[in-house]
């Protein structure tokens, strides 16, 4: 059955091939002698064929006049006088221009981009059709900086999207295009040349202009913004090679927290080795440095070896190792501990990053935090202690296994305060199984901080993750 099925889709496929109306194919005007010409537009001819009761347009070779090229066979006069209309103003360029557009294969790629792109100019096919010697040709330089009505983009917009380095040099040296001219979204040919796979053609661009390598697009990202969130290492190079700025505010801060934001490490380090003082750059959002967006411990382990302080703080006061708790980075976490984070810094709403561990039932950050020295008893704003927070998690097995720690450790039992009582009364401590006196703490160290089979492994990797 399977065989069945790809003989009729190949038949299917080879009937379709010839039955297209719009296919190209070399033919002998001679052909054409007993047929009436409708249209006559320099080379390209619309004939009425009668025998085949069809209407023909034929592009007669102008270095042959004997042969020619039917471009389309259609039955409806009005379709024929439309689709004739259109290659006539656009195909004159191109046949003038070169003699490579005289085959088959290159006029059905050239006619196909004519009908399924309308509003493309001669200068936009030239680039898709990719033969240097058509932008020579003065209707192609008189479009060079039109726009088309699909995207908005110029000639120089679609050269940059397919890497088209050679284009590129015939539209910026022959056709004086423009650099700074924007798509609907904003978008350079900057931008453009970032979303490609080739950093030559970001080069060029630098060396003739640099009008349109800073610009922010609809989005609120430059070219060296979409690099880094691409994570286009190579682009990040060229790009600041060229002189683009690192101190251009997007959306989610300068182009270091994009990086960031997405782990790309070699993005960030190019940053940083280029504007080192970008490692302690504030995001517009929360005012929160590079290390609080980093991800995993390697990003982490990177902007704290290259001097971002470990205890910044965002605009809502918070580390990034309250950042790192809130998020379940334990990884990061680690890295943040063992290069002096401080465990007990109060962030939004005084909360420490042990009352955020807390909140999120996390027994391995909890402990963590303890090992580096967190303290069990601090009260945030609400007065609510780690350890209220601890007695209030739903997770039967989870509030037993963490109140079982805080107890080896010591913690007191407190509630937090009622509205309108004194505070002293408010934090006093009701019957409870911890001790109402604090005791005095066990030294701490993995065998009493509870037997989970993995305490050893984190504690190990831990103290050793600076490498």
């Amino acid at each position: 059955m399977q065989f069945f099925g790809r003989l009729v889709n190949t038949l299917s496929g080879v009937t379709n091939l010839f039955s297209n109306p719009f296919r190209v194919k070399e033919v002998a005007v001679a052909d054409y002698t007993s047929s009436d010409r409708v249209r006559e537009e320099g080379q390209l001819i619309l004939f009425q064929n009668t025998p085949n009761r069809t209407w023909d347009c034929v592009l007669v070779n102008p270095r042959s006049p004997q042969s020619g090229f039917r471009l389309f066979q259609l039955e409806l006069e009005a379709d024929a006088l439309v689709n004739f209309q259109q290659y006539s103003s656009q195909l004159l360029p191109f046949y003038e221009s070169s003699p490579q557009v005289l085959h088959t294969e290159v006029l059905q790629h050239l006619t196909d981009l004519i009908r399924n792109h309308p509003s493309w100019s001669v200068a936009h096919l030239a680039v898709e059709l990719g033969i240097r010697e058509c932008f020579h040709h003065s209707r192609v330089i008189s479009c060079a900086n039109c726009t088309e009505n699909e995207e908005g983009c110029t000639p120089l917009h679609l050269a940059c999207r397919k890497g088209d380095g050679e284009i590129l040099v015939e539209l910026v040296q022959y056709c004086h295009a423009q650099m700074d001219v924007t798509d609907n979204k904003g978008e350079t040919v900057f931008h453009y040349a970032v979303q490609g796979d080739n950093s030559q053609v970001l080069q060029l661009l630098g060396k003739n202009a640099v009008a349109g390598l800073n610009q922010v697009n609809n989005q609120g990202l430059t070219p060296l913004h979409l690099a880094c969130q691409l994570g286009k290492q190579e682009m990040v190079r060229v790009l600041l090679l060229c002189n683009a700025r690192c101190n251009i505010m997007g959306p989610n801060g300068y182009p270091i927290h994009s990086a960031m934001k997405f782990s790309q490490k070699g993005c960030a380090e190019m940053i940083i080795s280029m504007d080192s003082s970008q490692i302690h750059s504030k995001d517009p959002r929360y005012g929160a440095s590079p290390l609080h967006w980093a991800k995993n411990a390697e990003m982490a382990r990177m902007l704290l070896k290259r001097g971002c302080n470990v205890n910044s703080t965002s605009s809502a006061g918070n580390t990034a190792l309250h950042v790192a708790v809130m998020r379940n980075r334990f990884d990061c976490a680690i890295v943040l501990l063992t290069h002096g984070a401080n465990a007990d810094a109060r962030g939004e709403h005084g909360n420490t990053p042990l009352h955020l561990a807390m909140s999120k039932d996390n027994v391995e950050m909890i402990k963590a935090l303890i090992v580096f020295g967190a303290e069990v008893d601090t009260p945030n704003d609400f007065g609510e202690t780690p350890t209220f927070l601890a007695s209030k998690i739903s997770r039967l097995d989870t509030r037993k296994a963490i109140l079982t720690l805080l107890r080896t450790v010591g913690a007191e039992y407190c509630s937090p305060p009622i509205h309108g009582v004194p505070a002293e009364q408010g934090f006093a401590a009701p019957h409870h199984p911890f001790s109402l006196e604090r005791a005095q703490p066990p030294p701490i160290s993995l065998n009493n901080l509870g037997s989970h089979p993995s305490q050893a492994g984190w504690w190990a990797w831990g103290a050793a993750s600076d490498g």
